[in-house]
């Protein structure tokens, strides 16, 4: 193993080396015990063979197993309650398009093409609604407390064990992991990659470094903010070759420390170490390549076209679909890093929009991962300034984190709370670290000093209590409110759902128009010539009921003039089993429609309310039926 001596854990925070016999003693220093005393000999019988596994497991293991348990039950609970928010809508519309039509290409405004690609099979396996459009991202935010067991090396039981609670449980995080965005994707392969980087240090076995691209390379593939990681990266290791290379005492200079490592290692020869070198920077170069040409890659499902499957069977069109695929990065990239964005917070310069966006991330952060930020300040100040020899992965991270909640305002162009997952995920470890230094002094004066004893269990509980509180609100019971500081504006803050659950029920053997848009609000002078349909709508003023239009199976239509639209009501060249139009016009379409029940929802987290009329009996005769005899209005 090939560790600096900063990065060695002191003997008494490092867990207990194997025995002889290769037999792990648990966390405690205690052998396991023998066969005669697991459960299934006290139950009169041999332990099965997953028991058997599970027990040869360390103790840190088994907790971290527990947490991701945990992980995943509050990440499944109530997934689909939530109605879609507009990027969700957009994104989950084009991927059900992908499994529809077979067609797909690079679209850099919804971001990296990963979750198109797992989506449609997801759909096709479960079909599409808003728990199967959120699944992939709450599997990848739930197994994501595993990735603390990568630095096992450098961090004691409790800290390891406290890194993957605050992965799998800070509120912020858990809300993201329930949210068809890219953005906690992107951190978690980012963190999985860095964690892959530390086992192959750890073990100098080159695997790691390899698994650490395809997982860098998945992060590409989510989102491009990927790029910004990597930057991130080569400043955090530059405060560390600083650290490393400033000595305050003895007689060596920095550089005369390195040479002495460099002598004291065992490095290859220089010839060996070239091509070895080389040959795994090829490797690597094909993992990545391959990784992301496979997402990036356009796919059409006309045999003449050129897509990724044509170039596969038909190699002299490789070149023209690598070169199509390198024009769309190339586009998507330019736009997202090119500066082409506006303002979210409309401030006339840049220092008054970038103050705004940090506040309203730092009021997403006091809200909803106050505990985790506070405890990543313990950790890294307990870590560089209590410890004669800090370990370089809990002060790489925290640079990360700390430097992610000040730059992530600079590059963000509408007001939102999931830029804060960017620097939560790499905070997570010296959180962990900060939270193992406050549960071991409460273990070490639990017999000893009262005082400190009571004082730990008080910020414990405090920790604790804030955590569920924050949880059960943010993420549960208020997921859409204009008070919660995570809920962006594009959020519904309504559930308009009900109102089309018809779609479900009879848009199969509806003929004609299913669901009618109405009003030049909701209505384009001119049809988009291609994309998201309805073709009428307007994207920015409508989605995400686009998405349900397309889950139902539906066949949607629009009248942007709503007098024109009660006139084809009332003649019956338009019977659509669902009507949606701004709330403004309910008075104007309610006679147009005898039968129907009307509801009012907000598109939007405030403003924005539209009147969705809908019939629950579409096999009745309309027309015959008394226009002042509506039904209430509401369910």
């Amino acid at each position: 193993m090939r560790r600096s001596d900063s990065d060695s854990p002191t003997p008494d925070e490092s867990d207990p080396p194997d025995e002889a016999d290769g037999t792990a003693p648990d966390d405690t220093g205690e052998s396991p015990p023998d066969d005669g005393d697991t459960t299934g000999s006290q139950n009169g019988g041999a332990p099965s063979e997953y028991t058997q596994r599970f027990e040869r497991l360390s103790q840190t293991t088994r907790h971290v197993l527990g947490i991701v348990a945990v992980g995943f039950l509050v990440r499944f609970a109530l997934l689909g309650a939530r109605v879609a928010h507009f990027d969700e809508g957009r994104v989950g519309w084009w991927a059900l398009h992908f499994l529809d039509s077979g067609q797909f290409e690079y679209r850099y405004i919804i971001h990296g093409p990963l979750v198109q690609h797992v989506n449609k099979f997801v759909f096709a396996a479960i079909g599409p609604n808003d728990f199967s459009l959120r699944l992939f991202v709450a599997v990848v935010g739930a197994l994501l407390p595993l990735s603390a067991l990568l630095f096992r090396e450098h961090l004691n039981s409790d800290e390891v064990v406290g890194v993957a609670f605050f992965l799998a449980l800070s509120p912020l995080l858990v809300y993201y992991s329930r949210f068809f965005r890219s953005t906690l994707l992107a951190a978690a392969f980012a963190f999985v990659a860095f964690g892959l980087v530390v086992r192959a240090y750890d073990e100098w076995e080159v695997r790691y470094v390899h698994a650490a691209v395809a997982f860098i390379a998945l992060a590409f593939t989510a989102k491009e903010n990927a790029a910004v990681y990597l930057l991130v990266w080569v400043g955090a290791t530059a405060l560390l070759v600083d650290h490393l290379l400033f000595r305050t005492g003895g007689e060596d200079s920095g550089v005369d420390w390195v040479i002495e490592k460099w002598h004291d290692s065992d490095i290859p020869p220089k010839e060996d170490l070239f091509f070895g070198a080389l040959w795994h920077v090829v490797v690597g170069l094909v993992i990545f390549c391959g990784i992301t040409l496979y997402f990036y890659a356009p796919r059409e499902p006309n045999a003449a076209a050129v897509g990724f499957w044509q170039a596969i069977t038909n190699p002299t069109l490789f070149p023209e679909m690598v070169g199509r695929t390198i024009d769309d990065v190339i586009e998507g990239y330019s736009y997202w890093f090119g500066g082409t964005t506006d303002a979210g917070c409309r401030k006339e310069n840049v220092i008054d929009a970038y103050l705004c966006f940090l506040g309203q991330e730092l009021q997403a952060i006091g809200q909803s991962a106050l505990a985790l930020t506070a405890m990543a300040v313990v950790g890294f100040v307990a870590e560089r300034y209590g410890r004669a020899n800090a370990r370089n992965v809990v002060l790489f991270t925290a640079y990360w984190g700390f430097v992610s909640i000040l730059g992530y305002p600079l590059g963000t162009d509408i007001a939102n709370a999931w830029i804060a997952v960017n620097a939560l995920v790499p905070l997570a470890l010296p959180a962990g670290v900060g939270i193992a230094l406050v549960w071991g002094r409460m273990r070490d004066s639990l017999h000893t000093g009262s005082v400190r004893f009571g004082i730990t269990v008080f910020v414990l509980l405090l920790i604790g209590g804030y955590m569920a509180v924050s949880m059960g609100t943010s993420v549960y019971t208020n997921p859409t409110s204009e008070e919660n500081e995570l809920v962006q504006y594009a959020q519904p803050a309504d559930d308009f759902r009900p109102a089309m659950s018809v779609l479900d029920d009879h848009a199969a053997s509806h003929d004609g128009t299913d669901v009618l848009i109405v009003g030049s609000t909701y209505v384009r002078d001119s049809p988009r010539a291609g994309g998201i349909t309805p073709l009428c709508t307007s994207i920015s003023d409508v989605l995400p009921l686009q998405w349900y239009i397309e889950a139902y199976d539906a066949e949607g239509d629009c009248i942007a003039d709503p007098q024109n639209a009660s006139l084809s009501l009332q003649r019956g060249s338009v019977d659509p089993l669902v009507v949606i139009a701004p709330s403004s016009q309910e008075d104007q379409l309610a006679p147009a429609l005898p039968g129907y029940e009307s509801a009012v929802h907000g598109l939007r987290t405030y403003g924005s309310e539209a009147v969705f009329f809908y019939d629950q009996t579409p096999e009745r005769d309309r027309r015959n039926v008394n226009t002042t005899a509506l039904r209430p209005a509401g369910r």
